[in-house]
């Protein structure tokens, strides 16, 4: 038996727009932008290409994973109101730094204590990057792990760029000094499997789905 697990990050929103010029994090209620919109049904008609269902569909509580799990789930004709809602799964919380300029935030001192301490460093108000790791894998292992030798599953979560790169450090045990090294795309597919031999990992974001879309995109013009 196997638990065959995809994460994918959610497509374009408003706040990755804002994201070279102020601190994201959690941004609860920021929606997805048009380009986000089309990404997440690109990404969505790629699932169904290659014939791939889910038994289960999750995503985080913020504005942007719902609307992206809402596209996903409808080129998947999966009903939405089947689709779990978790605030477990959302991105790490920046606390008062949230939506401030970058370059007020970040001084050279602060820089310095994030590199010191990639892992446990908690900005005023928020997570640590320990925190989020924490508690996504804490979900997974209590909410999924459970009960996979009865059944083969395959499992779909909607999450955020650095949370799952959190959960994929706890998993694989990686240095936290290379959580933020690793680039995930809007859209972007990661995938393990669960088996008796523990967790493999299959693919890290995998976009090729935006890749099509931009040369169309291009050709067109």
């Amino acid at each position: 038996m196997m638990l065959d697990l995809y994460l994918i990050r959610h497509a374009e929103s408003e706040a990755n727009v804002e994201i070279e010029h102020r601190v994201g994090g959690s941004c609860p209620t920021s929606p997805l932008t048009a380009r986000g919109e089309k990404q997440a049904r690109r990404v969505g008609h790629r699932l169904v290409s290659e014939g791939i269902g889910f038994d289960q569909i999750y995503c985080s509580s913020a504005v942007r994973a719902v609307e992206t799990a809402r596209l996903i789930a409808h080129e998947l004709d999966y009903p939405f109101e089947q689709v779990g809602v978790i605030e477990a799964l959302g991105e790490i919380k920046m606390g008062a730094w949230e939506g401030q300029p970058r370059e007020q935030v970040y001084q050279p001192h602060i820089m310095a204590q994030i590199k010191e301490d990639p892992w446990g460093f908690t900005p005023p108000g928020g997570e640590s990057q320990r925190d989020v790791e924490k508690r996504m894998l804490s979900w997974v292992e209590e909410t999924l792990i459970p009960g996979w030798q009865d059944a083969d599953r395959r499992v779909l979560i909607v999450g955020h760029g650095l949370a799952i790169r959190c959960l994929l450090r706890g998993i694989l045990d990686f240095s936290p000094a290379h959580t933020y090294k690793a680039v995930l795309d809007n859209t972007g597919i990661c995938q393990l499997k669960y088996t008796p031999r523990g967790w493999q990992f299959l693919r890290f974001n995998d976009s090729a789905h935006l890749l099509a879309q931009e040369k169309l995109s291009v050709k067109i013009r």
